[in-house]
């Protein structure tokens, strides 16, 4: 078994301005903490593999490619099906942090919404 303080991991985040932390992983699960200052957040995009994030802190938007959106706050979670675009933005005034995890190892690379249209 393996344990982690998020506390801890968000302190640290904090200190080194680190956007993505890696927890767990294996060959075929993994898990992070995404750490965004008020108005980061990521690309519209998508992964092959299933996912999920909470948020531990802070407010997010969660946007759909056809421009569907929905506002999280803490202890919400969404779950992303396979190949479904999305972005991610802090829209608080403050820290936002999202526990995430994916049926997939670390270094596997997501589809941009910008490379798939200029195929």
């Amino acid at each position: 078994m393996d344990f982690v303080s998020l506390d801890q991991k968000i302190d640290e985040a904090g200190r080194g301005k680190l956007r993505n932390v890696q927890l767990f992983g294996t060959d075929n699960f993994r898990s992070w903490m995404l750490y965004f200052e008020p108005g980061d957040g990521t690309p519209m995009h998508y992964h092959q593999s299933p996912e999920t994030f909470l948020v531990i802190d802070g407010k997010c938007s969660v946007k759909g490619i056809g421009g569907d959106e929905r506002v999280m706050e803490k202890n919400d979670i969404v779950f992303l099906p396979a190949k479904e675009y999305y972005q991610l933005t802090n829209i608080g005034l403050g820290t936002l942090v999202l526990f995430g995890n994916r049926s997939e190892p670390f270094g596997v690379r997501p589809v941009r919404a910008d490379s798939e249209s200029s195929k």
